[in-house]
């Protein structure tokens, strides 16, 4: 199944020999998500409860806050466009910071909602898990782009590939992306590509976005603290989102 985007602008030149259609933007205008794109995802997911509590619209920004309660459960958001929209191969971006503490993981990534059917020799029909921003609180504001392929639950059928990006960027805003197509992923970071991976099947799957905060007591995120992260008042384990757009690819004229 195939979603449209709510956008639908002129032919766009985006690089020398490809040219795509922009089919969605949002800059998060006025006090609430637009219900036709988005979805707050509730309920328990790690060490973690998933709340509409932790998301917030406000002055032109989307942000997703982690937060404890005294009783010592942490909240966390988990925005999608799951069943309401999704992009096949083509280009998405996001201008986005990040204060993350330990325990913690942000994430702004694409998925599929056939992703891991048949391994991974159906990869390239079936989606890829597409992380173009992911950090964690022991990063230390750097950040990682990371592929993964073929399932979650067989190991040895799970393929992941990954890169990680020394420069501290968390406190100022940036423009995260990356384009898909046959021959693999290019990840942008503010206009300029960073990285190409040809090692993942490039995705021909729809694929949906999310805009993610995750909390586990203690993982590769790190350790949370033994008191938490404070009420979301006083939280300072945020994730903020200016804008999202998303393009698809024209197909070549024959």
């Amino acid at each position: 199944m195939r979603y449209l985007g709510l956008f639908l602008l002129p032919l766009t030149a985006l690089a020398a020999e490809m040219k795509f259609n922009l089919v969605l933007e949002d800059n998060f205008e006025g006090s609430a998500l637009n219900e036709k794109t988005w979805n707050i995802e509730t309920g328990k997911r790690k060490d973690a409860m998933n709340t509409e509590k932790s998301v917030d619209v406000k002055n032109g920004l989307l942000t997703i806050t982690t937060w404890s309660a005294p009783d010592g459960t942490t909240y966390c958001g988990f925005v999608t466009t799951r069943k309401k929209f999704a992009a096949t191969q083509g280009k998405t971006e996001a201008r986005c910071r990040f204060a993350v503490q330990p325990g913690t993981q942000v994430a702004f990534w694409a998925q599929s909602e056939t992703y891991g059917e048949g391994g991974p020799s159906a990869a390239a029909i079936n989606g890829v898990e597409i992380d173009i921003l992911e950090t964690t609180g022991v990063m230390k504001g750097t950040y990682q782009y990371a592929l993964h392929w073929g399932g979650y639950d067989n190991p040895a059928e799970h393929k992941t590939s990954n890169q990680h990006f020394t420069t501290a960027a968390g406190k100022s805003w940036h423009v995260y992306g990356v384009e898909w197509d046959d021959s693999g992923y290019r990840f942008s970071f503010d206009g300029k590509i960073v990285a190409t991976d040809k090692k993942c099947p490039g995705s021909k799957a729809p694929e949906y976005l999310l805009l993610t905060s995750e909390s586990t007591i203690k993982s590769w995120n790190g350790e949370r603290p033994k008191n938490g992260y404070g009420l979301k008042e006083k939280s300072k384990n945020t994730f903020e989102v200016d804008w999202v757009k998303a393009w698809e690819r024209v197909p070549a004229a024959k």
